[in-house]
């Protein structure tokens, strides 16, 4: 296709050729321009195709004798002729297209012979905007001198190949170029190159010299913005370091160049595009404006010609390329989320972790099973024995005593007959250790804790049961210490968010920095990316950021480097870099660029030492310099380590028991104060009679 449209160029500018009737000139200048135009296209040395842009007045200089006297094969070539009435910045669809021919061709020379200096100019800053032709091609234009006013020196910065024809009286032409790289310092300044005049030659060399190899040791400010691992203010040695300084350094070296790093300012930077607004300093029409609005300071500051670079971890965003320009990508970064981590270390449940709830359940019931077994078969023994007393099941009895008459508790004689009261040795029932209920479930309660028996029963039944109980108790205890030993020799499982699906069901706002990198989730195809984008959240950079996240406020979206760098120095301070975790699955590897100012001549050596750079490796050492003291993962924990967190639950353990302990005190003592001491038969000076008399009348 690309052919195509070259030889139907060439079909239709030779039928407008033919047209073109073969005379000579019709005045001195035009015959001096032309013979010229054609030593200098000679000398251009063009091989694949150039291009032709005039006017009226210099139209007839185009014919075929023009074309032929280049004298070597045939070279496509494209003529255009323009109206002095068109608005070159908003041109006809025709010279759109024409344009866009032109640079498709990739064709080394264009001349343009417009007499309208204002024309000319318009129509440069629509080349410029819209970059419709390759601004580091080959350029010939008419001397004008308001080509060269103050709102025109970053358009001459990029057009490097560029010569000017300028007629003397003396029918002479004195050629000039833009001084390179000096306009880059913001001075315009012509460099007479060459004299001609009829019969003499001109040098392509000297014409077409090159400009970008050699910067003579011009100063370059550049823009830095500090992220790690790209660039970062050292103030040790009060000056930047990162992977891009080590680029910029390199950069500066093979070019001859010196960076000038210093870090933009917001403020700063706004009033200069407004002042470039309003001076028309880049579009003052507003034609093919940016109308995405873009976070990035960088960006702002090389669209506004105050830097020449850009560094700081800048991404290759499609919306950056409307401003300025990119260099090839020295780095793929992984870009995810930094969240907030959980742990299910439960130090206070150490106790009882090592059995499910279940086990403790069928433990509690075991327990409770046991000491109505034990009760039961003494209750049963009691039976054959013919000895039951009548404290087994009391609970289940109806209580059928009469109510005692209050006027026999006053009575004298009642009461020292209670307090003479002595159970004789015959009427003693041997009472055993499982005849009361309650000394069954806390029996069994001490045997499963290897508290030893007061005594053994009397009973071999009992004795029995007692014996397998303990085996019981083995195996039950050997059991929790085995797991216990594993809970305490293991760390604890952490809870992370490692996919953006998780991310999504934690509830938890993304953010980011940037409303491009929100706009890159907008835009996926992907329906969770689009979730995600959706409730993304733009936020500054701010001293509790790392908290934010660790609290669950917001889950932060940046370079895996940069998350490891927050929560690294997280850890140095408050402790909470412990509860980051940076999620396991990259959303995207995005290339990573260096800036430049829009059409820069200087992005072809660039590419082509960053592209040496990262074949040399020098790229990749840089890299791991500067994250060497940045670990991938947090450090894990010892796992036969003790702590004082493992054994926490045992200072748990020991409180629950003493507000047991103290709970059970209270009670007695409000029992003994508001029931026993309220009893008719209590008195303070004689408690025995109140005991004795209990044991008499159990039930009253």
């Amino acid at each position: 296709m690309r052919w195509l449209g070259i030889l139907t160029g060439i079909c239709i500018s030779l039928a407008m050729a033919t047209e073109i009737p073969t005379q000579n000139p019709t005045n001195d200048y035009e015959m001096h321009l032309k013979i010229l135009l054609q030593k200098i296209l000679w000398t251009a040395n063009v091989k694949k195709c150039f291009g032709v842009i005039t006017d009226d007045l210099h139209y007839p200089i185009y014919d075929r004798v023009f074309f032929e006297s280049v004298g070597r094969q045939v070279v496509p070539f494209f003529v255009m002729r323009v109206n002095a009435s068109e608005d070159l910045q908003r041109p006809p669809k025709n010279i759109e297209i024409f344009l866009n021919a032109i640079k498709s061709s990739d064709c080394e020379l264009n001349i343009v012979t417009i007499l309208n200096g204002w024309q000319v100019q318009r129509f440069l800053r629509f080349i410029y905007d819209n970059r419709s032709l390759n601004m580091q091609k080959k350029f010939v234009f008419l001397h004008d001198s308001r080509l060269f006013e103050r709102d025109m020196i970053h358009l001459w910065s990029v057009f490097v190949g560029t010569i000017f024809l300028k007629r003397q009286l003396d029918e002479k032409f004195t050629i000039s170029t833009i001084a390179f790289p000096g306009i880059l310092s913001g001075v315009l300044v012509l460099k007479n190159i060459a004299h001609w005049e009829l019969g003499k030659s001109v040098n392509g060399k000297v014409l077409f010299a090159e400009k970008t190899s050699d910067l003579f040791g011009a100063s370059m400010p550049v823009a830095v913005s500090e992220h790690v691992p790209m660039a970062m203010w050292v103030n040790t040695t009060h000056s930047f370091q990162g992977v891009e300084v080590e680029i910029m350094s390199a950069l500066g070296k093979a070019l001859n160049f010196k960076p000038v790093y210093y870090k933009p300012n917001r403020s700063e930077n706004a009033e200069n595009m407004d002042w470039e607004l309003e001076n028309g300093y880049g579009n003052p029409d507003g034609y093919g404006q940016n109308e995405s609005h873009i976070d990035s300071m960088l960006i702002e500051e090389v669209a506004g010609h105050s830097a020449r670079f850009a560094i700081g971890d800048l991404h290759q965003f499609q919306v950056y390329l409307q401003l300025v320009e990119l260099s090839s990508p020295h780095n793929f970064e992984c870009l995810t989320f930094l969240t907030p981590e959980s742990s299910t270390d439960m130090s206070w449940q150490t106790f009882i972790l090592p059995f499910s709830g279940g086990m403790w359940a069928g433990i509690l019931l075991s327990l409770f099973v046991v000491g109505t077994v034990f009760y039961g078969i003494s209750f049963l023994n009691a039976i054959i024995n013919s000895n039951v007393s009548s404290g087994f099941f009391r609970c289940l009895r109806r209580n059928r005593a009469v109510a005692m008459d209050p006027n026999i508790y006053r009575r004298i004689s009642f009461r020292i007959a209670i307090s003479r009261y002595r159970i004789s040795k015959e009427s003693r029932r041997p009472r055993d250790l499982f005849d009361d209920y309650t000394n069954c479930i806390l029996l069994t309660y001490s045997m499963l804790l290897y508290v030893a028996l007061p005594r053994m029963p009397r009973n071999w039944p009992l004795r029995v049961l007692t014996g397998w109980y303990w085996i019981y108790c083995i195996l039950l205890v050997a059991t929790y210490r085995a797991s216990f030993t594993a809970i305490l020799a293991n760390p604890a499982a952490r809870v992370t968010i490692d996919t953006l699906e998780d991310l999504l069901a934690s509830h938890i706002p993304p953010s980011a920095g940037a409303t491009e990198n929100k706009q890159f989730f907008l835009d996926a195809s992907d329906e969770v990316a689009r979730k995600v984008g959706d409730k993304m959240e733009i936020i500054e950079q701010s001293e509790d950021l790392t908290s934010r996240i660790a609290k669950g406020q917001c889950a932060y979206y940046d370079n895996e480097f940069y998350l490891r760098y927050l929560r690294v120095a997280d850890e140095s301070g408050s402790g909470i870099g412990s509860a980051l975790h940076i999620m396991k699955e990259c959303v995207v590897y995005m290339p990573v660029v260096l800036a430049m100012e829009k059409n820069s001549p200087l992005k072809p050596r660039v590419d082509n030492s960053i592209q040496h750079l990262t074949e040399g490796g020098l790229i990749n050492k840089w890299l791991k310099d500067a994250i060497q003291h940045l670990p991938a993962e947090a450090p894990a924990q010892q796992e036969a380590l003790m702590n004082i967190q493992k054994f926490w639950s045992s200072f748990v353990a020991l409180g629950f028991g003493y507000v047991i302990s103290i709970l059970v005190l209270l009670a007695e003592r409000w029992h003994f104060k508001h029931i026993i001491m309220k009893h008719p038969m209590y008195d303070v000076y004689n408690p025995s009679l109140y005991y004795n008399f209990r044991r008499i009348y159990p039930e009253q």
